[in-house]
């Protein structure tokens, strides 16, 4: 799931303590832990926008759609064929800011969202469900997307959309997770949390959705019998996504092509000079 652009004050003191207290006590109190543990999988978080995302979040037409009760916010840019853009997890819909004037120059419409719980979308937590609702009714909506970006998350998600009737004519997906548990190792990995409460949390997580959610959002299954052509790029030195997951993604995926960037991580990749341009070249081909 994406990280933040830009931590919070106190952050790194919070999730220290958060790590030392899974850490230490998670071993004595496994069913306490894992239920916390379980709360906190669904539960996104909000950092400030950087000023180009607030400069093009006031170019944006924006307006709202109400899923399941829940008014999410939408953007557009620009007239033509429409390109949606996906962000991950705690991410925002305008962080294609980048991306946005040559797309519109080279005659494109550029459509995005903040999903539930996410930029000014209310809520505090979300699921992939959830917000495959939002990708769904957008899609009836605008219809015919000529593209969709991703990052992060959004690359799962779109994979998943697109078994349940999503089209879009390409897809550019940066640092996709290959399947649940690489998400799961690196939720384990930041907070700490001891092998015996992630995997009572895991068993509630499949109680709860049942033992073929893993089957069902894998991103390499679901991008076997996908037949658009794709870009997968992930940089070598991504801390939150292993590359191995974006090469094992674009493997799978029939045609899709591979580029592995170093020294951009997880997030600076996303708005990479040349990134975009590779971006904006794809879906124009």
């Amino acid at each position: 799931m994406a990280q933040a652009n830009k931590k919070k004050p106190g952050a790194g003191f919070a999730l220290t303590t958060m790590q030392f207290v899974f850490s230490k006590l998670g071993p004595i109190f496994p069913d306490f832990f894992a239920m916390r543990a379980y709360n906190m999988w669904f539960t996104t978080h909000r950092f400030n926008a950087p000023a180009i995302e607030q400069q093009y979040m006031k170019k944006a037409a924006c307006s709202t759609i109400n899923i399941t009760g829940i008014d999410v916010a939408v953007y557009s840019w620009g007239e033509g064929k429409p390109v949606l853009f996906i962000h991950g997890w705690s991410g925002r819909g305008t962080q294609v800011a980048p991306y946005v004037d040559l797309l519109v120059n080279n005659g494109y419409r550029v459509i995005s969202y903040d999903a539930p719980a996410h930029g000014k979308t209310p809520g505090k937590q979300t699921s992939i469900l959830q917000v495959y609702d939002v990708i769904h009714a957008l899609d009836e909506i605008y219809g015919g997307f000529h593209a969709s970006i991703t990052h992060s998350f959004g690359g799962m998600l779109l994979a998943y959309a697109m078994q349940y009737g999503f089209r879009t004519d390409k897809a550019v997906c940066i640092c996709p997770p290959a399947n649940i548990d690489s998400i799961l190792d690196n939720f384990q990995r930041t907070l700490a949390i001891p092998d015996r409460v992630i995997e009572r949390m895991k068993q509630r997580l499949f109680t709860m959705y049942g033992l073929g959610l893993k089957q069902r959002i894998s991103t390499t299954e679901n991008v076997r019998s996908i037949d658009i052509p794709a870009l997968i790029i992930h940089d070598k030195n991504d801390e939150d996504i292993d590359w191995h997951d974006g090469e094992a993604v674009a493997e799978a995926w029939p045609g899709a092509e591979f580029v592995l960037t170093q020294g951009l991580g997880h997030r600076r990749v996303l708005r990479d000079e040349n990134t975009i341009n590779r971006a904006i070249n794809f879906i124009k081909r």
